[in-house]
């Protein structure tokens, strides 16, 4: 009988590691690297969410403060053209989807954590932990980022996280055919942006659509290739890496001369200037090139990912 009792506990163990998501080691959990006024503002968060939510399993805080590279504002250049302090970005775990999707709820939740008038703007997502997991064993990208550099502030202990885990040929033809309808339909949309903002000629806002366009494009490339984009906005960068994939994207945006670097220049400065600087200046010519190059971009990611996805198999 004990014999019997053994046995069967051993398989039920097996039975839940081959049905659970495979467990990985534990996230970060101490916050002695910030300022103590940033730990009491954080547990006070914490509170406030538990409070109001009876669902909650995991509180992740990720971002630029998990990192330890959070800005505040006396570390922003008055006189910069770009910059903003550091948010609280608040994944909250929650044991069903219906909590996760509960926007009265957590409207209700942000409006108390206003109320602390804290440092930091606080921005809380909200996600179930099977919907979690699920796209932690995927890698996607996102959230893999999150467990790998988040801090966790709350874990009522019922539940694991999900490593990464081998994905059939199946799943990875869906992963990247979502990642290819998702970031080249934006690429698309920004397109149609831009022709909008240059038919009324306003040449900044056309600037800045055209190099989101490009930006999609590119990290369109990255994510059906690699399932991963760095979270950067500089074509150089991003082209850089694209090109490692697509080879006929070399060279896409002509660097001859010092009038082509400087038309470059202008596009890659619009995700910027485009916006926020009243002395950004980029004339119709320069655009008409540049929204020649960025096409050319669109239809060679078109080519490579939708070949890329047809070998997944």
């Amino acid at each position: 009988m004990k014999l019997f009792k053994a046995l069967n506990q051993a398989f039920c163990r097996v039975f839940h590691q081959i049905n659970s998501p495979i467990l990985s080691q534990k996230m970060k959990s101490s916050l002695k690297n910030l300022p103590k006024l940033k730990q009491n503002e954080l547990q006070k968060i914490v509170q406030i969410i538990r409070e109001n939510c009876q669902d909650v399993e995991k509180i992740i805080l990720f971002g630029s403060y998990a990192r330890g590279t959070f800005k505040e504002e006396k570390d922003i250049n008055p006189h910069a053209k770009s910059g903003h302090p550091s948010d609280y970005d608040i994944l909250v775990v929650t044991a069903t989807k219906e909590v996760a999707l509960d926007s009265s709820l957590w409207r209700k939740i942000s409006d108390e954590c206003k109320k602390l008038h804290a440092s930091a703007l606080i921005k809380i997502l909200t996600h179930d932990i099977q919907e979690l997991n699920i796209k932690l064993a995927e890698a996607q990208y996102f959230f893999s980022d999150i467990k790998k550099d988040g801090i966790t502030l709350f874990d009522s202990g019922k539940f694991e996280l999900a490593k990464e885990r081998n994905l059939t040929p199946q799943e990875k033809r869906r992963i990247a055919q979502d990642h290819f309808d998702h970031w080249f339909q934006r690429s698309k949309n920004f397109y149609a942006m831009y022709r909008l903002m240059f038919e009324d000629k306003q040449w900044p806002d056309a600037a800045f659509d055209l190099h989101q366009a490009a930006e999609s494009a590119y990290k369109a490339v990255l994510l059906v290739f690699s399932n991963y984009t760095p979270k950067e906005h500089f074509l150089e960068f991003l082209g850089a890496r694209a090109e490692q994939y697509c080879w006929l994207m070399q060279n896409i945006f002509a660097k001859i001369d010092k009038e082509d670097e400087e038309r470059f220049k202008l596009l890659e400065y619009a995700y910027i200037g485009g916006r926020y600087d009243p002395h950004y200046r980029i004339c119709k010519e320069d655009l008409e090139i540049l929204e020649v190059q960025v096409l050319k971009l669109m239809e060679l990611t078109k080519q490579a990912c939708e070949e890329k996805i047809s070998l997944f198999c």
